[in-house]
Order: C-alpha cells, then sequence, then structure tokens
C-alpha cells in the first residue's frame, strides 16, 4: 500500500497526458519555425552574405552539426537529470530564439555556420527531451502521439515561409536580354554594383531584403513558449527525491553500460541489439537527409530551374510542408490500425516511387513538379516518426540510444546538404532531382534490411505478458515447478501439473491483473515517474 502512495502522484491521467502532448507538439511547431526559416531565406542568405549556393549550404548545414552535438550531450543529460527535461526545454528554446534573431545580421559565413551550429544543438536536446516524455507518457501506444508530435514540426515548417515572404527580397522579371538589366543603376545602384562584382550575369531586384524582421518575429514567438515549461517545471509536481535516491546506485551503473552496450536496450541480446541500431543509424542518416534536401531547396530549384517568381517559389516551398504536415497528423491515425512494420514499407516506397516521377516528368514541366511536391512532402513526412515508433516497438528507447540514432539523422542532414551545395552549384541544378532519386533507393534498401531483422526477432510488446508473468513466477518462486504455463491467445493459462484434468477453467482476468501488477522498473529503467 505504501508503494501505490509513492506512485500515485507522479503518473499522469488521462487529461494531463493530452495536455502535455498538446504542450509538446507546439513545442516541435517551434522547432520547425527556427529551423526551417533558412528555407525562404537562403538566397537573401546569400545576398547579405556576398556568397554562393556551396558556402550557404554549408553554412545551414551546422544545424546539423549542432543537432550532432546536441544528441550527444541530450542522452546523458535525460538519463542523469530526467526530472529537469521541463528546464532544458525551456532554456533550449530560449537559445535557439537568440541564435535565430542575430542569424541575419551576420555578413561572414563562418560566423552565420556557428550561430546554425548552436541552434541545432538546442534543438537536439529538445527533441531527445521531448519524444523521451512522449515514450513514458505513452508506452506501447506512443506510435501515433510521436506521429501527432512531429506533426507540429510540419506546421511550423509550412507557417515560416508565410512569415518571411513580406520581407523577402523581389528579383525582377528576366526580360531574356542582357541590355535590360544594364538600365537599372538608377533604381538600386549598391545593390547593383555588388552583384556586378560578383557574377557577370546582374540581378536586379525590385525589392531589398529585410529578413532581420522575419527572424526577429519567429525568435519572439519561439521564445514565448518556454514560458509555459517554466512553470510545469516549477509550479508543477514532480518526482520525490526519495523515489530517486533509491533508484540512484541502481541506475547510475546502468546508465554507463547503456552508452556502449546495445544488449541493455535489447533485453539481453546483444546481437539484436547491434543490428537495430546500426540499421537505424543508417535510417535516420538517410531519412533526414532527404527531408533536410528537399525543404531546403525546393524553392531555390523553382526559381533557378523553372523560372518561378518568388513568391510562386515560397508557395510551391508552403506546399511542401503542407503536405508534410498532413503526412505527419495522418500518421495518428495510420500507427493506430496499421502495424509499424508495414506502415514504414508503404512511407519508404511511396517516396522513392515519387522521387522516381519527379525525375521522369518535372524536369522540364512546371506542373509536375507542382503536383509531385505534395506526394513528396506526404511520404518524407512521418519517415522520422515512424523510425522511432519502429525501433520503440523492438527495442527499449532510452535516452542515450535517441541519442544514437539522432546522431545517425545529424550527419545524414549534413552530409546532404553539403553535398548538394556542391553539385547545385558546379554541376547544375537538375542534380537536386537526381540526389533525390538516390536518397530514396537508400532509404528503402535500409528499412527492408530493418523489416527482416524486426520480423526474425519479433516486438518487445509482443511477449510483454507473458514474460512480465514469468518474471513473477521467478520472483515467488514457491511452487514454479509444479506449474505448467500454456498460452492462449491474449491470456496466459495456469494449470497444476497435479489437477491438470481436474481444474476448472482459469480466471483470466486475475492472470492479467497479476501481470499488470509487476514491477517494470527495469524496462523504463526509472523513466515512467520522472516527467511530472
Amino acid at each position: 500500500m505504501k508503494e501505490e502512495d509513492e506512485i500515485k502522484p507522479t503518473t499522469y491521467t488521462t487529461s494531463e497526458k493530452i495536455i502535455k502532448t498538446v504542450v509538446l507538439v507546439l513545442t516541435w511547431v517551434m522547432i520547425g519555425l527556427f529551423t526551417e526559416i533558412t528555407g525562404p531565406t537562403q538566397k537573401d542568405l546569400i545576398i547579405k552574405t556576398d556568397s554562393d549556393y556551396e558556402l550557404v549550404s554549408r553554412a545551414i548545414s551546422g544545424r546539423s552539426v549542432g543537432y550532432f552535438i546536441g544528441a550527444v550531450i541530450g542522452g546523458p543529460l535525460v538519463d542523469k537529470l530526467g526530472k529537469y527535461c521541463d528546464l532544458m526545454i525551456a532554456v533550449c528554446l530560449d537559445g535557439g530564439a537568440i541564435a535565430t534573431i542575430i542569424a541575419p545580421y551576420c555578413t561572414d559565413i563562418s560566423l552565420l555556420w556557428f550561430l546554425f551550429v548552436l541552434a541545432g544543438t538546442f534543438e537536439g536536446v529538445i527533441n531527445i527531451a521531448g519524444q523521451k516524455i512522449i515514450l513514458n507518457l505513452w508506452k506501447e501506444k506512443a506510435t501515433g502521439p510521436l506521429h501527432v508530435l512531429h506533426f507540429g514540426f510540419g506546421m511550423g515548417s509550412f507557417i515560416v515561409p508565410q512569415i518571411a515572404n513580406p520581407f523577402l527580397a523581389v528579383l525582377a522579371p528576366s526580360g531574356g536580354n542582357s541590355t535590360n538589366t544594364t538600365i537599372a543603376p538608377s533604381v538600386t545602384p549598391p545593390l547593383i554594383s555588388s552583384t556586378i562584382a560578383s557574377s557577370v550575369e546582374t540581378d536586379i531586384y525590385l525589392k531589398e531584403s529585410r529578413i532581420e524582421s522575419a527572424y526577429l518575429i519567429v525568435g519572439i514567438i519561439v521564445a514565448s513558449l518556454s514560458i509555459v515549461f517554466y512553470i510545469y517545471q516549477f509550479c508543477c509536481r514532480q518526482i520525490s527525491e526519495k523515489e530517486k535516491e533509491s533508484n540512484e546506485k541502481e541506475t547510475m551503473i546502468r546508465k554507463v553500460v547503456k552508452v556502449v552496450d546495445p544488449a541493455t536496450c535489447a533485453n539481453g541480446d546483444r546481437w539484436f541489439g547491434v543490428q537495430v541500431f546500426v540499421l537505424l543509424f543508417l535510417y535516420f542518416f538517410n531519412a533526414v537527409g532527404g527531408e533536410r534536401l528537399y525543404g531546403k531547396f525546393i524553392r531555390s530549384y523553382a526559381i533557378d530551374k523553372h523560372k518561378f517568381s518568388g513568391d510562386d517559389g515560397s508557395l510551391i516551398n508552403t506546399e511542401f510542408w503542407i503536405c508534410f504536415a498532413i503526412g505527419r497528423f495522418v500518421g495518428l491515425f495510420t500507427g493506430r490500425f496499421i502495424p509499424i512494420r508495414v506502415l514504414i514499407l508503404i512511407e519508404v516506397f511511396g517516396a522513392l516511387v515519387t522521387a522516381v516521377l519527379l525525375e521522369i516528368f518535372a524536369r522540364e514541366s512546371d506542373l509536375a513538379l507542382w503536383i509531385l511536391t505534395a506526394p513528396m512532402g506526404f511520404f518524407v513526412a512521418p519517415l522520422f516518426p515512424s523510425g522511432i515508433g519502429w525501433g520503440d516497438f523492438h527495442v527499449e528507447f532510452t535516452g542515450s540510444a535517441i541519442t544514437f540514432v539522432l546522431m545517425g539523422g545529424a550527419l545524414g542532414g549534413m552530409s546532404y546538404l553539403w553535398v548538394i551545395g556542391y553539385l547545385y552549384e558546379y554541376h547544375g541544378y537538375d542534380m537536386f532531382l537526381h540526389q533525390m532519386v538516390g536518397y530514396g533507393g537508400i532509404v528503402v534498401f535500409f528499412t527492408i534490411l530493418l523489416t527482416i531483422v524486426g520480423m526474425r526477432h519479433g516486438g518487445r510488446f509482443e511477449t510483454k505478458g507473458a514474460n512480465d508473468y514469468d518474471n513473477e513466477m521467478d520472483v515467488k518462486g514457491n511452487g514454479a515447478d509444479d506449474m505448467k504455463i500454456e498460452k492462449q491467445g491474449l491470456g496466459v493459462h495456469i494449470i497444476s501439473k497435479e489437477d491438470d484434468d481436474q481444474q476448472s477453467p482459469p480466471n483470466y482476468t486475475d492472470v492479467i491483473s497479476n501481470t499488470n501488477n509487476v514491477d517494470t522498473s527495469s524496462e523504463t529503467d526509472g523513466y515512467s515517474n520522472t516527467y511530472m
């Protein structure tokens, strides 16, 4: 009775879970705002820094470098200081807001890169802390909430082009004649002289870039949400210190082991853990890389190759992010009715087919680019939360486990942007579509390998009930050798060997009740009562 009194104050009710999830979804909206503002403002950053696509792409890839750093430090932070997750998120939101506000004032590429590294670091810590909270709130039912969580990122990503668009530089319509471009010096002399010095082909801008205002608006919005997490941290109930101290010696040893031993997350099966985490690392490397590639370059590709106006370029960028958000929202429902192993295959094959169709039809057709951008956003969107859901279905996803797979995503985002920056600048605009096809093929390959490994081993929730009951029988010990356990569907049939033919039908309610009372602290490693 005493144990129940200690646990009760540190568990969420259903309404509290929903409210906490909504707040976390808003957090992902903020992440979408301050990380994806570089997409619609990419060409303006080129103007501000007087550089080219390769250099600006490298600067933007600083976000992925920071994301890697945030993932590395975020896992141990969440494991060690789990009850301060709300404070971590609040501080990181403020830090990301400050870096965002300063960024457009940087004319030096190296300094711009450093600011994006800072923003990415804050994003990485938020990602680990937030996703761990969701996994502990909803446990085996976390697939749907994970999709809703990342739906917030899509919402922020399609809102931010609308915030930025009024402040973007407007390129004058091309008259198809170089003579026309030399008439404009009387309109904007400083801008024209700078463009002549950097390029033989002069670009005329009807409206000067004012992206500082857009970055300021985004920064203020992001910082405002941090207030909610400060309230959660200091005004809402937290895990009791007494319970934390009782688990301190046990968890400290396990935390050290988890960093290097996949068996800890795979129920002692080290080889299975190695396979899962290596494949998930490679999966996230490509899934995140492809997402960053299309989100950052679709506007530039539409303007450079298809000669879209600035407004139309922003519109197709918005189309991608709207469909991206829809794809993640739909995941809430598909995750409830479609097994995660099947769902993730549908998503990656959808992305591959769309990439191939873009390569075939969208190189010359504006209409095809408009149409196919929608399914690309829809299928790319759920790959990240589905990967987390797939991993948590097969192994225990601790803070350190999330760190490892997010490191793969961070490296992928950085690598994809570095590669496309060089190819786009020196080998032509169509390299954008070529790289998308390569991305689709690679992510399908690793997803198939994940599916094979997962099917051979099985999910950790599929046999959870029976395994927990076995553990209880081992602890009780008395009479265990005289019992026979027979699995029947979702129930567990207990039959005495002595009365095998005479025993009345088992009371499944009692058996399941006993199963639910088993101490599962070894599975959650103390996290389930941490985020209060």
